[in-house]
């Protein structure tokens, strides 16, 4: 994986991702993968898009933090790898990972098998779909609001700590500012022949 950021730092649009798609110059199979993906991608969701020296891309995407997708795509214009994060009724995550390694794949069963991967953009492309129709503008703004007050809570306690900070040097100052006069007084009581 490519991209190094939270899923809160991520702000770019689809519109913006759809940009750095075409300015990574990707091969035409690569750009139309990632063209699907994203034209599935309904309302306010949020990303990055990274690339390695090999040329795979990686595009990261969220919606309101709810719904979470990762897909790799490789130069050739394959997907090698696609995570799915999606709420569950019981405020839990559930996680689904489609990989042509059997060790990282995640989430299936006999009930509901892994597709084969020429279905997994069709898949992809469903699932973001049925996501964007989900998420509604309160949920957005929850999520905002959510994030706002980790910010504010986490300035709080910085700017707490710096006066706790500030009032300790303070107290040093204090007591150096002491020393000082101390010692100025007694230099000056001292006879100036001496």
């Amino acid at each position: 994986m490519f991209v190094g950021m939270h899923w809160d730092q991520m702000t770019a649009t689809t519109e913006e991702l759809r940009k750095r798609a075409t300015r990574l110059r990707r091969g035409v199979g690569q750009l139309g993968i990632l063209e699907s993906i994203l034209s599935a991608a309904h309302g306010p969701w949020l990303g990055a898009m990274d690339a390695d020296g090999r040329g795979t891309a990686e595009l990261r995407m969220h919606l309101a933090g709810r719904y979470r997708v990762t897909a790799v795509v490789t130069s050739a214009g394959k997907l090698s790898l696609i995570q799915l994060h999606a709420p569950t009724a019981d405020g839990g995550d559930t996680e689904r990972v489609l990989s042509p390694k059997p060790a990282l794949r995640r989430g299936w069963n006999d009930d509901e098998p892994m597709p084969k991967q020429p279905q997994w953009l069709d898949y992809l492309v469903e699932w973001v779909g049925s996501a964007s129709t989900d998420v509604d503008r309160r949920s957005v703004l929850e999520w905002h609001l959510e994030g706002a007050d980790r910010r504010l809570a986490a300035m709080n306690e910085t700017i707490e700590s710096l006066r706790l900070s500030l009032a300790e040097r303070e107290e040093l100052r204090d007591e150096v500012a002491a020393e000082v006069d101390r010692l100025r007084a007694e230099l000056d009581s001292l006879d100036p022949a001496r």
